[in-house]
């Protein structure tokens, strides 16, 4: 029942998204319509290809990211696999239910081909985290430096959130003596504080393989810095396929809050959520909906010519069997990632 109701709610939050990105954008009247059409019709294919291979310096970033934690580890593996594993990641992202997301895609494979599960888990989980730090530290600067703009409750509650919640989370992780204490005191008391336990207990493990590795965590937080700056010039690109209206001053400052609401779990696969990101904050900074909405739509498009290019190189790497029966058939999902 619980399931059924929180699947409800996603369902309708998704549809309240997309219906205020299309009543924004004034894709519901004629004149909307028309006025969005005409957007699509001059597109400048000269920023769709810039702003393509920006999509693929964005994933180069984070398979380099991903290598440099690994050789750290000292597991050897080439480039172009960690950039395949990382593409094949979001192909299966795209296809497979929030339960078993493109990460355990990359978990598994990445540890079949080393022999090595524990630490496949380990430099995913890093590489996952040290990005979601960077994130919402560019998104506090952001709503920092424009309080004025940015000055809705529940956008500051929600990064409140995240970032009590994150910081939180790392304490548990890194810290031995907060994970006894928390353990010692809330232990078996709750079973959802017992479940929530029970996942630090299996992201601890993995993670303290980085413990006392300063320089990996600190190139994979330049790294990060990196990608996010990347991210930047890939909306402020899509954006000028359709219009200069945007400049990139505006996206240094919009992009982080965007990223930020794209993450937050409440639509299905973000669908809704990340049309309503671009039309919310840009809205703040007076860019039309109607650009809004068709930078956020070539965004997308974009995420799916990357999940084919995935489905593709899954072909090509993984010849033997359904990856998907493999992972169900293997005790990583409950092992590790559960």
């Amino acid at each position: 029942m619980k399931k059924f109701i929180t699947s409800s709610f996603r369902i309708v939050f998704t549809l309240l998204l997309i219906y205020f990105a299309l009543y924004k954008a004034g894709i519901l009247n004629s004149e909307g319509r028309e006025k969005f059409i005409n957007l699509l019709k001059d597109v400048n294919f000269f920023y769709v290809f810039a702003a393509l291979f920006i999509t693929f310096l964005l994933n180069l970033s984070s398979a380099i990211k991903w290598k440099m934690l690994l050789d750290s580890r000292s597991i050897k593996v080439s480039l172009w696999r960690t950039y395949a594993y990382y593409n094949i990641g979001k192909f299966f992202n795209l296809i497979l239910p929030t339960s078993m997301g493109g990460d355990v895609v990359r978990i598994f494979q990445l540890g079949k081909f080393t022999g090595k599960k524990h630490t496949a888990a380990a430099s995913v989980i890093v590489e996952r985290f040290t990005g979601l730090i960077t994130l919402i530290l560019f998104a506090i600067i952001a709503v920092i430096v424009n309080m004025q703009k940015f000055n809705h409750d529940w956008l500051t509650i929600s990064l409140g959130i995240g970032a009590i919640g994150l910081t939180f989370v790392a304490w548990l992780v890194i810290s031995e003596n907060s994970y006894k204490l928390i353990t010692k005191f809330f232990g078996s008391k709750n079973k959802y504080v017992n479940k929530f336990i029970s996942k630090i207990d299996k992201l601890r493990k993995p993670v303290l393989e980085y413990k006392n590795d300063k320089n990996a965590i600190i190139w994979a937080m330049i790294n990060s810095v990196i990608f996010q700056l990347l991210a930047v010039l890939n909306v402020w690109l899509s954006s000028l396929a359709f219009s200069n209206e945007i400049d990139l001053i505006t996206c240094f400052v919009a992009v982080p809050i965007i990223m930020f609401i794209m993450n937050i779990p409440f639509s299905i696969g973000g669908i809704g959520l990340m049309e309503f990101g671009y039309v919310f904050t840009f809205s703040l900074f007076s860019v039309s909906p109607s650009l809004s909405l068709s930078t956020a739509l070539l965004i997308r498009a974009k995420g799916i010519i990357d999940a084919i290019i995935g489905g593709m190189l899954n072909i090509v790497v993984n010849k033997n069997g359904s990856v998907v029966e493999e992972i169900q058939n293997s005790k990583i999902i409950t092992e590790r990632v559960s």
